[in-house]
């Protein structure tokens, strides 16, 4: 993702424009120029920002990113060594104390206006400007943005920008006159001159104008932004939100209609909060008249949060989702407290921190939390209910939790669907099991990101590709796509359909069929069933019925970043923090031989592997789970 060289030319002469008559009817509703943050002037608001908890964190937080060391800016240089090395290490380090310290800084010197950081906000902002290109380095396309013969707006671009027009609005004439026009100068230059361009044209437009997933509202978000607080014309305002009310639809298609998003809890944090963002945006431009967050998907997908939590405060990791997975609690139950004058009601019965964690990389993200809540000081939760399983069956996945009254501690995931999805791991089949707040055995999650993560060899990466996942090897093979086949963003014809679901208070069972997610012709069928069951101790088990036309070769596969021994009884045992399973994985057809080891990648889980000794022609593997007492 992320290379100009991927961009869109439409057709026949067809662009992304709007339609007038759409933007004359949003004329008509907008008022002036509007950014979601309060200007420093606006002393009542900020002083009462300050007597907050909110308040004293982001003050206690601009004093650490206001520091001299370590480094928070970067150069032409390290850009350059980027693109030539393909190395982000050092980089990395640096571009997330440059977005902190514009968004922080400038919030502080509202909180206690006595320009102690005012000097570095202006070092901080010429600095930035005066590198090349906003681009993120590997997004380069043969050094083309770094000398200025072309542009690509992408996620970098877009949030330094917004973060520069936010100061610009909270300090307005505390900066220098030279800082504020250098700030506009650059904005148009690098971010509205080429939006605007593309959209008229139909032309190179950006390749995330129509994808469904966090870039497109990311970058339609911070743009909108931009454009609401900097364009003085009504009519090219009413322009801009009718363009990102057009394009913002393939966000949406991105909400599965169950509310499934299918990037994960992370990026669901990431690419929903955006969306909400530009809704909000679009709200208080328009003064309620039009609300996006009334829409029924909207609705559905801001559950998915709460509904993603396993158990214990663990989220899954299938796809690029990370272990270490927080989700928002502002962003969970924003609409409970958002400010919207056609509701009055808020659930009161749960009391939360919107605060916890606050995030303070996005500018104008910053500025909703703090002003268009109803009451900074105390939000509500949304009344919601945990249940013992959330099923998604448009993408088949499964959260399989104990009952009320059960005794086991033991909770399950399970994944079918298709290998083309955002951000995808070759993983249909895939299944983890905690035990407590354990996870024992498990998806391994997102990769380090390198360029070859989003580039023609990701499923080179064995964290990525289905030998890093709890799944079958069929005839030697991977599922498709494998490492032989150098595309990412394929995979839809890679996939598992449905057998059978039987649920009940008790027991979960899904039954899939895999064979279509392997390229080997001489196999027939590929069941995998799950079933979770919370009775007693509780239990998980998975069952293979392999059938091929010919014998071949068939192995299975669990994965643990846990502590592990195999028994003199033959079973596993997987064991951390004082959670510990027993695993047994048998078959009547054929001897299974045990094998394991380190996938060495930028995390180190362990895969245990059983394969029959001899090649099978039908073969029914069972994988049983159990806690240790």
């Amino acid at each position: 993702m992320g290379h100009g060289d991927q961009n869109l030319n439409l057709p026949g002469g067809l662009n992304f424009e709007p339609d007038p008559k759409r933007v004359r009817e949003l004329m008509k509703l907008i008022g002036g120029p509007f950014h979601l943050g309060r200007p420093g002037t606006d002393r009542e608001a900020w002083e009462k920002v300050r007597a907050t908890d909110a308040g004293r964190r982001l003050l206690e937080a601009a004093r650490v990113f206001g520091q001299d060391e370590p480094r928070a800016y970067f150069t032409n240089e390290d850009c350059i060594y980027v693109m030539e090395s393909r190395d982000r290490t050092q980089f990395d380090q640096y571009h997330p104390r440059v977005k902190a310290r514009l968004v922080l800084l400038p919030i502080a010197e509202c909180l206690e206006p006595n320009d102690h950081y005012l000097a570095k906000i202006e070092e901080d902002i010429h600095r930035l400007c005066a590198v090349n290109s906003w681009t993120y380095p590997l997004h380069e396309h043969a050094k083309l943005f770094h000398e200025r013969k072309g542009y690509f707006t992408d996620l970098m671009t877009v949030h330094y920008a917004s973060s520069l027009v936010t100061a610009l609005h909270l300090l307005g004439d505390r900066l220098k006159p030279e800082t504020r026009d250098l700030i506009r100068r650059e904005v148009q230059l690098r971010v509205f001159d080429q939006f605007e361009q593309r959209i008229r044209s139909g032309r190179d437009g950006f390749w995330w104008f129509t994808v469904n997933h966090n870039w497109n509202s990311v970058c339609l978000a911070e743009i909108l932004s931009c454009a609401l607080r900097l364009k003085e014309d009504p009519a090219e305002r009413a322009w801009y939100i009718a363009v990102v009310e057009k394009l913002i639809v393939h966000s949406e298609d991105g909400f599965e209609p169950g509310g499934f998003y299918t990037e994960g809890v992370a990026y669901w944090g990431y690419g929903f909060s955006h969306y909400i963002l530009a809704a909000e945006l679009v709200a208080k431009a328009t003064n309620h008249q039009i609300d996006w967050l009334k829409k029924p998907r909207v609705e559905s997908v801001s559950h998915f949060g709460f509904r993603m939590e396993i158990q214990g405060g663990a989220y899954p990791t299938f796809a690029d989702c990370k272990k270490d997975a927080v989700t928002p609690q502002w962003l969970m139950h924003w609409l409970n407290n958002r400010i919207d004058p056609n509701r009055s009601d808020r659930a009161t019965a749960i009391p939360t921190n919107a605060f916890d964690p606050i995030h303070f990389q996005f500018g104008p993200m910053t500025q909703l939390l703090l002003f268009h809540q109803v009451d900074l000081t105390q939000a509500y939760a949304t009344a919601e209910t945990r249940t013992i399983r959330d099923w998604f069956e448009d993408v088949q996945f499964l959260i399989s939790r104990p009952g009320p009254t059960s005794s086991t501690k033991l909770a399950a995931t399970f994944k079918g669907g298709h290998n083309g999805v955002n951000h995808n791991h070759n993983d249909l089949g895939t299944f983890t099991v905690l035990c407590g707040a354990e996870e024992l055995l498990t998806d391994p999650g997102a990769e380090i990101y390198t360029q070859r993560t989003f580039d023609i060899n990701r499923y080179e990466g064995n964290l990525l590709n289905s030998f890093g996942h709890p799944v079958p090897v069929i005839a030697g093979q991977l599922q498709f796509p494998d490492k032989s086949y150098h595309r990412t963003g394929f995979g839809k014809d890679s996939y598992t359909t449905i057998v059978d679901t039987t649920f009940s208070e008790t027991r979960d069972q899904v039954i899939i069929e895999m064979d279509r997610a392997y390229r080997v012709r001489h196999l027939e069928n590929l069941i995998r069933a799950f079933i979770y069951d919370r009775t007693g101790t509780g239990s998980v088990e998975v069952y293979d019925q392999i059938k091929f036309s010919k014998p071949d070769t068939y192995e299975t596969a669990l994965i643990t970043y846990a502590k592990w021994e195999m028994r003199p009884d033959g079973r596993l045992r997987v064991s951390a923090n004082g959670e510990a399973i027993d695993v047994e994985v048998s078959s009547e057809q054929g001897e299974l031989e045990f094998s394991h080891c380190v996938i060495q990648e930028s995390s180190t889980p362990t895969r245990l592997s059983w394969r029959f000794r001899q090649p099978v022609l039908e073969a029914e593997v069972k994988i049983s789970v159990t806690p240790v007492s």
